[in-house]
């Protein structure tokens, strides 16, 4: 079942109350909202930004269904009803049983779908490399010899070529911030697991500290980031971002040793 241009839909938003079911991957983490209003006759679906990347598919499949059920002429909250008949937990992605629930309007359930959970930092930290200890130790000498130099990153100016056309400007990393760079990408912090365009970018704390996953969610913001915005590194080495991740990843991955048992 395909989501195209020529699927009936219903009105994409209303401004009105709205009910909603949440639906799960496999292992049984949500990873978005179907929402449904009679009144506006409209239903969709509300992703998880922090969720399993499964929901980009996984959306269009449920839209497809909302489709082929405006198709038969169901009203919305009927078709939500429908839906939750046919769903099947072996799948990979279902709705979960018993969670109809109302929200106030779309922005609620926007807001609830924004929420970060347990679940999604356990999924994160999984992707961690824990046996790759040259990495760890990459990382965390790397980060005791980053020095202020190092973080104020400097730039090559834009200049004109003889034929005319013009190279544009860009950082310049040190040796030694690109060691923390590419430590970072080797213990697996930089992860697809993270849908960093869908979310908020990230910012250093007033107390300066971050949680291990917040670390993760950081590093694959800068470290992708900087393939289509070249400065983002350098804005995340300055303020001291890249100081916060490292040092949080480091912290987990030593209390990580000594759980089980090794120095």
């Amino acid at each position: 079942m395909t989501y195209g241009p020529d699927t009936p839909r219903y009105h994409a938003t209303t401004d009105k109350p709205v009910h909603y079911l949440a639906v799960a991957n496999v292992r049984g983490e949500p990873i978005g909202y179907l929402w449904a209003n009679d009144e506006d006759g409209a239903a969709g679906w509300c992703p998880r930004p922090a969720g399993d990347p499964v929901r980009l598919d996984e959306g269009q499949e449920w839209l497809a269904r909302l489709g082929e059920a405006k198709g038969r002429g169901l009203v919305p909250t009927a078709a939500l009803a429908e839906l939750v008949r046919g769903s099947d937990p072996r799948r990979p992605s279902h709705i979960v049983p018993g969670s109809l629930a109302a929200a106030a309007d779309l922005t609620a359930l926007t807001e609830l779908a924004g929420r970060i959970t347990e679940a999604d930092d356990r999924r994160l930290l999984a992707r961690l490399d824990r046996a790759n200890s040259h990495a760890w130790h990459e990382l965390r000498q790397g980060l005791a010899e980053l020095t202020d130099e190092d973080r104020d990153v400097q730039w090559r100016p834009a200049r004109q070529n003889p034929s005319g056309t013009w190279t544009v400007g860009c950082p310049i990393h040190s040796e030694r911030l690109n060691r923390v760079i590419r430590a970072l990408v080797a213990v697996g912090a930089v992860t697809p697991a993270y849908l960093w365009i869908d979310n908020p970018p990230p910012t250093l704390p007033p107390d300066g500290r971050l949680s291990p996953a917040d670390a993760m969610r950081a590093a694959t913001a800068i470290v992708r980031g900087e393939r289509f915005s070249d400065g983002t590194i350098a804005q995340a080495a300055r303020d001291g971002l890249i100081d916060a991740v490292g040092t949080s990843l480091c912290a987990w991955y030593a209390a990580e040793q000594g759980h089980d048992g090794r120095t």
